[in-house]
């Protein structure tokens, strides 16, 4: 779509960093393809050359430096994007994850509420801020914004309720507050709508963690990582993930994954 709108108007910016934005997220969950990189960099700096100070450019950059592992500049370009623009789509979520993943928890935590205040309407930007508070141990401030992301993601699926992501994350939402019910019906819709979609399939793992279903969430995330899902920072990081930490299929499967074998 956004190579669509770029043959309408070859000018148009806000499409060039949409481009940029998307090849760094394949990249990054769906294979390490530096063809994405690659595409994705030279969408970037089109962006920029038509505007220089675009926010969504800087956001898109940061999205390819996290991506690339390099979160450093991650952070600094996200914080850019929202300097510029504070409510710059997928700013505060690069920001977040690149904090979380470069173990900057207590950053993450600091900036949480403000995340939220902010972009609290897209319930991409709670993840990583959740995952944060978790790894510090902050119950309490966990336990309000997961309350929070429940009515995100209710209204979401009320507006869209194709989509998939949305009731996934419900799905693993409901089970950290206990509503497993409602959790394992959310999880069945959502895997049977997308049942070879790698995002899918391993939140589908993170929710059967949070229910502390040891056997399904290894075989999720097997599944997961046969599909294509390849974060393996993230999955070794993943809170919702906490009971197969201690677990040796759980090391082996990320070891020899992030080893490239």
């Amino acid at each position: 779509m956004f190579e669509h709108a770029i043959k309408l108007d070859s000018d148009f910016a806000l499409a060039h960093a949409g481009i940029a934005n998307v090849c760094g997220m394949q990249f990054e969950l769906h294979g390490r393809d530096p063809r994405w990189i690659e595409k994705g960099l030279a969408a970037a700096n089109r962006a920029f050359e038509l505007e220089p100070l675009l926010p969504e450019a800087l956001s898109a950059r940061a999205r390819i430096f996290l991506a690339q592992q390099q979160y450093g500049d991650a952070i600094d370009y996200s914080r850019k994007a929202i300097a510029c623009k504070l409510d710059c789509e997928g700013a505060w979520d690069v920001l977040g994850r690149a904090l979380f993943t470069a173990d900057r928890w207590k950053e993450a935590a600091e900036l949480a509420d403000r995340a939220i205040e902010v972009c609290g309407d897209d319930y991409n930007v709670y993840i990583p801020y959740l995952n944060a508070l978790s790894a510090l141990g902050e119950a309490e401030r966990v336990s309000t914004l997961r309350k929070k992301l429940v009515v995100t993601l209710e209204h979401q699926i009320d507006v869209v309720p194709e989509d998939v992501r949305a009731r996934m994350l419900l799905a693993n939402t409901y089970a950290f507050l206990g509503n497993k019910n409602s959790a394992a019906q959310q999880l069945e819709k959502a895997v049977a709508m997308r049942p070879n979609d790698a995002s899918t399939l391993y939140n589908a793992a993170c929710t059967y963690g949070l229910l502390e279903l040891k056997v399904e969430a290894l075989a999720m995330l097997r599944r997961a990582i046969d599909s294509g899902f390849s974060d393996i920072e993230w999955i070794s990081r993943d809170t919702d993930l906490t009971c197969l930490h201690d677990d040796p299929d759980f090391e082996r499967l990320i070891g020899k994954n992030s080893s490239g074998n």
